[in-house]
């Protein structure tokens, strides 16, 4: 019934959408990438002579970067295949030109069952994988009624989550039956998907893709405008993806120790480095008498200071550069990745707002994650590290040994589509 519902009323509300793109700069921006890049006839003619053809579908750049590595082996396995890549966000469009392992990347269509089966019908796909958690019912639907195999991989479901709680689960335990098979990212997450009625035999724990990307993406040894020796550099914390509220702990921490510490430094990294931002972390800075620069006016990492990095897409790159990380959205929204910094073998600190970051707490329980709640447990935790190298090696060690344990996932999300999707 509520599937039905949903289905009939999908229409009507991709009518509504352009009205409410009038209040929505970020909608009318995605509005505008559909019409601007549609599924062409020419793009048909590429994709149709090959086999197998997969269709790839995440959300935004962060799901983006889980189903890279799928991809990637997919094309391995599949040379003379096709892979449509397909997004929900707009944010993610910038992140997609350097993908090569998609031969057609298009925003998703709105989802209606009319435009969902007509790409369905154009592309004719071998398998649709979705990941971590994007999921459309009429996809799904018209994906079922072609016997088309639909498969969600590392796939995340919590407590906290609106699908698993009543009323979002009415229509989301519709949905998921309608999957061919789910790749759990964990035994928690497994147990939230069996209570949406996904059973055993479709439910495997597939694990997180991202390790594998973090893992290699670290071996790739990409260049920074950083020097990367480390006998050239002070001791230095990175901290990654910060926002105002980690910010003025770090500058309030970083002035009471390094009266203590005189080869400590600090690598800032803002989630959002916007020039207003920028100004606000100077004038912070000045008032607490720190010496800040921004890495565009002097790429250093100078003891006693702090740099700033005013420039995105470098981060994960910038960790292998530290021996102490901290990652920033613990005391808003919520914290973002801590897999990059712990691929590089850092303890990670973060402030308390992990509840829908199932790696952040398991990256806590395995003993290379710290959290902190306010300024004072930050400076007394970067302290004890400072005091006692052991205790940061063992720290270190067991972020290494959470990454290498995490490994692995790719190959047990496309083994779930090798016994499902025949």
């Amino acid at each position: 019934m509520i599937l039905t519902l949903y289905r009939m009323l999908a229409p009507l509300l991709a009518a509504l959408l352009p009205l409410a793109a009038r209040f929505s700069p970020k909608m009318a921006a995605s509005l505008a990438w559909r019409k601007e890049r549609p599924f062409t006839e020419k793009d048909r003619l590429a994709l149709a002579p090959r086999t197998p053809r997969f269709w790839v579908h995440a959300a935004s750049a962060g799901e983006l970067e889980q189903a890279r590595p799928i991809m990637k082996e997919l094309r391995r396995r599949h040379p003379d295949g096709a892979i449509l890549l397909t997004l929900s966000s707009v944010s993610a469009r910038k992140a997609a030109d350097g993908v090569a392992e998609a031969d057609c990347v298009i925003p998703l269509p709105l989802d209606t069952a009319r435009a969902m089966g007509q790409l369905l019908d154009a592309v004719s796909p071998t398998a649709v994988l979705m990941v971590k958690w994007d999921l459309w019912p009429n996809l799904l639907r018209e994906a079922a009624r072609r016997e088309i195999p639909t498969f969600l991989m590392g796939g995340v479901l919590s407590a906290s989550s609106g699908r698993a709680r009543w009323p979002g689960r009415l229509l989301t335990r519709r949905v998921h039956e309608l999957l061919t098979g789910v790749g759990a990212a964990s035994e928690e997450d497994a147990r939230f998907f069996r209570m949406l009625n996904v059973s055993d035999g479709r439910l495997a724990i597939s694990g997180d893709t991202r390790f594998d990307r973090v893992a290699a993406r670290k071996d790739e040894s990409r260049d920074t405008p950083l020097p990367s020796a480390a006998d050239a550099r002070p001791r230095c914390l990175i901290a990654g993806s910060t926002w105002r509220a980690e910010e003025e702990m770090l500058l309030a921490a970083f002035a009471s120790l390094r009266t203590e510490f005189a080869d400590m430094s600090l690598l800032l990294v803002p989630h959002e480095p916007t020039p207003a931002h920028l100004a606000h972390l100077a004038e912070s800075a000045t008032a607490l008498d720190l010496p800040l620069w921004r890495l565009s006016e002097r790429a250093e990492i100078a003891a006693g200071g702090i740099c700033v990095v005013d420039r995105i897409g470098i981060l994960p790159e910038l960790y292998g550069l530290g021996d102490l990380a901290l990652v920033g959205g613990g005391f808003g929204a919520g914290i973002h990745s801590v897999l990059e910094p712990a691929a590089y073998g850092l303890p990670v600190l973060m402030g308390p707002g992990i509840d829908r970051a199932d790696e952040a707490r398991r990256l806590c329980r395995a003993g290379g994650g710290i959290i902190f709640n306010n300024r004072d447990e930050l400076l007394s935790v970067w302290r004890s590290f400072l005091d006692d190298p052991d205790r940061l090696r063992v720290a270190g060690e067991h972020s290494t040994a959470f990454i290498a344990n995490g490994c692995g996932a790719v190959k047990r999300n496309l083994a779930l589509l090798d016994r499902l999707g025949r």
